[in-house]
């Protein structure tokens, strides 16, 4: 996929020449001398040269994602590409693609977009130990709740809202957001009361999941990494068949009247056997916070 950006602050982080590498970064993105002996480490464990790039055309979009990674990679490339200049990305995502280059897997292409969201919540523990090694410490945690009712000044009729409504069912749709967010270790989730059980016990699941995949890993045991996270993507699979999982009606609906929703780009739908696309329905009440539901956006 070559991407055709603004490659402002682009530096080529190469391991056999540390000191102009760390630089550039001090020069481009909002890091301090304070962080050169951390970036110096981070640079010498690359295994080759790798180009990153900081995308300005998207970065307003990742802007106010808390739950998305404000940098991505250009598999075909081998390119890290950077949505945000803060200090928290550019260590993170330095990080994550020394575990991409070293053999750490990505998952990237799987059937099933559930498996994609565990791998990203497996890969952070060891990127947490990859940076105590280093010296550094973790982001400010939790970075934000997801779940809690909106104020009564914002609550509708009935007293119900979105999060409400999707985690009350068991079905694909609050299988998957469990994933996404158990995969997320700086976000605490409010379940409420009426939460179904088969819910919290998925979340909890994906959590122990997560957690085994990636205890006690280091840069160097990728092979094992990958091999229990084979492991525990079977067990989910065959403890909770998500492919079976019922679709929720107002899901369904949204996918009929737009086949290029989000409930289609994550693959809660396959995308081959969308429904016809339809105009729009008008005042559907879910379409003004489906993409908060499930589109990585708080």
């Amino acid at each position: 996929m070559g991407y055709d950006l603004m490659r402002y602050g682009a530096v080529l982080l190469d391991p056999n020449h540390i000191e102009e590498t760390v630089q550039h970064l001090i020069e481009f993105y909002d890091l301090t001398a304070a962080d050169l002996p951390a970036l110096r480490r981070i640079v010498s464990l690359y295994p080759q040269p790798v180009q990153m790039i900081f995308d300005e055309t998207n970065a307003l979009l990742h802007q106010d994602m808390v739950l998305a990674d404000k940098f991505t990679f250009d598999m075909e490339n081998d390119t890290l590409i950077l949505f945000s200049r803060d200090k928290h990305t550019v260590i993170d995502a330095l990080i994550e693609m020394m575990m991409y280059l070293t053999g750490f897997s990505t998952m990237m292409g799987a059937d099933e977009t559930w498996v994609v969201e565990l791998t990203i919540g497996a890969w952070k523990p060891v990127k947490k130990r990859i940076m105590r090694d280093i010296g550094l410490e973790a982001g400010p945690q939790p970075r934000g709740v997801v779940g809690l009712p909106p104020p009564p000044e914002e609550a509708t009729e009935g007293g119900s809202y979105p999060f409400q409504t999707l985690v009350s069912r068991f079905d694909r749709a609050s299988f998957h957001q469990m994933v996404v967010l158990a995969a997320r270790d700086d976000i605490a989730v409010y379940f409420p009361p009426d939460t179904h059980p088969n819910v919290l016990n998925a979340y909890a699941s994906i959590r122990n999941a997560i957690q085994a995949v990636g205890k006690d890993i280091a840069l160097t045991d990728h092979q094992t990494f990958n091999a229990r996270l084979m492991e525990e993507v079977q067990k989910l699979q065959n403890h909770y068949k998500p492919s079976e999982l019922p679709f929720p009606k107002w899901l369904s609906d949204l996918a009929e009247h737009d086949p290029r929703s989000t409930a289609s780009d994550l693959g809660l739908f396959p995308k081959q056997d969308a429904p016809p696309q339809h105009p729009p329905k008008r005042d559907d009440p879910f379409e003004s916070f489906i993409d908060d539901l499930l589109s990585d956006d708080d």
